[in-house]
């Protein structure tokens, strides 16, 4: 479940940026400039490799859901966009309705074209130019700067569902070297291992388009790519294995929560006059994952006098049973039975997978089986050899106290 929305605005200070440790209030949508804590050691490192023009360099970072991975490629889009010669584009693959790979080289090529659109300074939005008429466009981008334009919304118009599909990755994941002979592409796509899940007629592309888009990558002159990833399995199929497309393509980054300094940090500057013992809560609480240690932060800025550590435990029940109900219920319900009592069984404190058949009464051969499939949708994690944790401990707290509390 995404709940993250997008923002557009960055304010530079000279040539340098602002150090983002500033938190101007308590949100649940991607944070950036000086709402942006505790990134700036890998935003500076992605922004010195990516805003160099003469580099086709790659990065993957990845983390669990909610670590704040978007905020990170939001805020870089924004450095990318105040730099010369520099088109960022930023793309989710969890924002596609419909999860399709014809859709997503559409969307894709759009986000291309309005990249370039506004560093060329065209007056129009490409989406909006994609439902004119054609003769109408070839007027409007007549100017020997936008033909090239027009010849990619062109190119883009000709897209059908019974398209070479071939043909349609490669004229997406080129565009940019076609457009700009001046101009570099930076390609921020969130969740690219998600890619792998895309459809075609139904069926599943599978990791061959992502080897695709590597085959097509060597070729690049002006163009580099930055991708997320939150499941440890997708992301280890895409880049980290030694059998991967991307592996040792991309320099990688892991994303961890954040520090207790850090929550301390966000929390003081919201609500100041909070105790010690509180911060440390809601540390325990979230273990240092943004996304919690906003909500929870936004639930406490409602309370009136001061917030001690019983009203702070009263609101952490308060987002398990309400909010805990939203963002968690539906993941819980879609797994299968045997998946329900392998995670329940993880959640009490039994991680191998002879302790785990021994509580769901079964083969440690089928729990096994079972465990794969959690790994692949992003539930669970081999901590260490034969032991299983589940990815989000939030989750972990609200099965313990919500299902079997």
């Amino acid at each position: 479940m995404n709940f993250y929305l997008g923002c557009k605005e960055f304010l530079p200070f000279g040539n340098k940026y602002v150090s983002n440790i500033v938190v101007m209030a308590f949100t649940l949508v991607p944070v950036v400039k000086e709402d942006l804590i505790d990134r700036e050691e890998i935003l500076g490192e992605l922004y010195d490799g990516l805003s160099d023009p003469g580099s086709t360099t790659g990065y993957a970072i990845f983390g669990k859901r909610r670590i704040g991975k978007t905020s990170i490629l939001k805020e870089l889009q924004l450095r990318l966009q105040e730099t010369a010669g520099i088109v960022p584009v930023y793309f989710s693959v969890w924002d596609l309705v419909e999860p399709s790979l014809l859709e997503f080289c559409k969307k894709l090529s759009i986000e291309i074209l309005e990249g370039y659109s506004f560093k060329m300074g065209i007056g129009y939005r490409i989406g909006e130019l994609l439902r004119t008429p054609i003769s109408v466009i070839k007027q409007i981008l007549g100017k020997a700067e936008f033909k090239v334009i027009y010849k990619e919304i062109e190119l883009l118009l000709s897209f059908k569902t019974e398209a070479n599909l071939d043909r349609v990755v490669e004229n997406t994941f080129t565009r940019p070297e076609r457009i700009s002979k001046d101009m570099k592409c930076v390609l921020l796509i969130d969740e690219f291992p998600s890619i792998i899940d895309l459809k075609v007629n139904n069926s599943v592309v599978g990791e061959s388009i992502i080897r695709k888009i590597r085959s097509i990558s060597e070729n690049w002159k002006r163009t580099a790519l930055c991708i997320s990833g939150s499941i440890r399995s997708t992301i280890k199929t895409a880049v980290l294995s030694s059998a991967s497309p991307f592996y040792r393509q991309l320099i990688v980054r892991e994303v961890g929560p954040l520090e207790k300094k850090w929550v301390r940090e966000l929390i003081v500057r919201n609500l100041p006059n909070i105790s010690d013992e509180v911060i440390d809560e809601i540390y325990e609480f979230s273990h240092g994952i943004p996304f919690y240690v906003q909500f929870l932060g936004k639930m406490l800025e409602r309370k009136k006098g001061k917030i001690s550590i019983n009203v702070v435990k009263q609101v952490e029940q308060e987002f398990l049973r309400e909010e805990g109900n939203i963002i968690f219920k539906e993941e819980f319900e879609k797994m299968s039975p045997k998946e329900r009592l392998i995670i329940l069984a993880i959640a009490y404190g039994f991680h191998t997978p002879k302790e785990i058949a021994k509580q769901v009464g079964d083969k440690v051969s089928n729990v096994n089986r079972f465990l794969f499939y959690l790994k692949q949708k992003g539930q669970v994690y081999k901590k260490e050899k034969g032991m299983y944790e589940i990815e989000d401990p939030v989750f972990t707290r609200w099965i313990r106290e919500m299902i079997h509390g």
